[in-house]
């Protein structure tokens, strides 16, 4: 592995080929972090000073130097550490609200549209209009997909939904709209030519479900998987919304919630709202159904799969799959479970250079999911036919 320092215009200016040890981690849906260590020598406090930017030759992302500790390991060698954050936290250093209006004329920046609009429409106001400061812009952005990334199969959630953004990062705000509705952003370097690609995405699946993409299936028969640990928690999980304003009530039910489900298996979340000051109608229920959503997503039954990916794999990152992209794990039963890529971690020292993924069980797939809801209260089948709905609430 090789780390690049960057000059103003995102080029590589210096190479770093020889260090003790580099962790590089990348993330769907938040900042991913990096930890450099390496004799510390005259060159090489000089080149890696807080606010360097960092590049790596197997990633298209860009770490920040934000920590510098330099000291002696156990050996008596002169070690310079230093670790950072990827340039998506650049989002928590932006401000998200819709002018400089006082909070009694303009409490909320209200946002009406699909979850990943609403995403990009937070970015492309602070982030490259600038409505808050000219200053506010972020350098060389583009909003588009990097050319050489393919294209997702899984579309993004078509929901017309609703934030009330209250005064927060940009980071926060997006991230909680992306958590929420299981969508990744992230911000790409394209090699020497002075960009730097935003998106939200939702992934592809290469699950054996579809027949688009080859799939990618980890499982122990297949010797790319071992050492798997399954674990299933309902503490905490709630399946029912009571959601509470000033002047309205919502019951939002997640779409794999039977609605007549009680007794023992019914779990019900309070949700205050009295922050939402509409008035009674359309707006305030459509408003209080999306504030259950989120609160439902906090408390989602816990399902984990674990096991060691070897280093073998016949999978390759940014060849096979991707970040986002479902995937599927299969336990020593041959139960499979759909898989979503949230880390690829990168390591590099005296034990050699590895590359691993780290996967979470999916939320939000299709018909069923947690998320299949539409103002309404309907639930909604997330196939080609967005307009199909199957169940509906009185």
């Amino acid at each position: 592995m090789e780390v690049y320092v960057l000059d103003s215009l995102l080029r590589r200016s210096e190479v770093i080929d020889r260090f003790e040890s580099l962790i590089w981690t990348e993330r769907w849906a938040s900042w991913g972090d990096f930890e450099l260590a390496i004799r510390s020598t005259y060159g090489s406090r000089g080149l890696l000073r807080k606010g360097t930017q960092l590049a790596m030759n197997q990633s298209d992302r860009m770490m920040t130097v934000e920590t510098i500790e330099d000291g002696t390991d156990s050996e008596g060698k002169s070690i310079l550490k230093v670790k950072g954050r990827s340039i998506e936290s650049i989002f928590e250093d932006r401000g998200a609200k819709a002018s400089h209006s006082d909070l009694t004329t303009e409490p909320t920046w209200d946002i009406t549209n699909t979850p990943a609009a609403i995403m990009r429409k937070i970015v492309h106001d602070i982030c490259v209009t600038g409505v808050l400061s000219v200053y506010d812009k972020i350098p060389f952005l583009v909003e588009a997909r990097q050319p050489s990334l393919p294209a997702d199969t899984i579309l993004e959630p078509p929901d017309q939904i609703m934030v009330k953004l209250e005064p927060q990062t940009v980071y926060k705000a997006i991230t909680n709209v992306a958590k929420t509705w299981e969508l990744g952003f992230r911000l790409l370097r394209n090699g020497d030519a002075a960009q730097l690609y935003f998106d939200v995405y939702a992934g592809s699946d290469r699950t054996s479900s579809q027949t688009t993409r080859p799939p990618v299936i980890f499982a122990p028969e297949l010797d790319n998987l071992t050492d798997t640990t399954e674990l299933i928690s309902i503490e905490g999980a709630k399946n029912v919304a009571y959601v509470y304003s000033k002047n309205g009530f919502q019951e939002v039910i997640p779409a794999a919630v039977p609605i007549d489900t009680d007794g023992f298996e019914r779990r019900i979340l309070i949700v205050n709202a009295n922050d939402i000051e509409l008035e009674a109608g359309s707006e305030l229920d459509s408003a209080l159904i999306q504030r259950g959503k989120e609160a439902l997503a906090e408390h989602r039954e816990i399902q984990a799969l674990d096991g060691e990916i070897r280093q073998n794999s016949q999978y390759k990152y940014n060849v096979d799959y991707y970040l986002g992209d479902l995937v599927e794990m299969r336990n020593v039963d041959g139960i499979a479970n759909q898989m979503r890529v949230t880390e690829q971690i990168f390591v590099s020292d005296k034990e050699g250079e590895r590359t691993y993924p780290t996967l979470a069980i999916n939320q939000f797939v299709s018909t069923g999911s947690w998320l299949s809801f539409a103002p309404g209260r309907s639930w909604i089948d997330y196939d080609d036919d967005t307009t199909t709905v199957w169940a509906t609430l009185p």
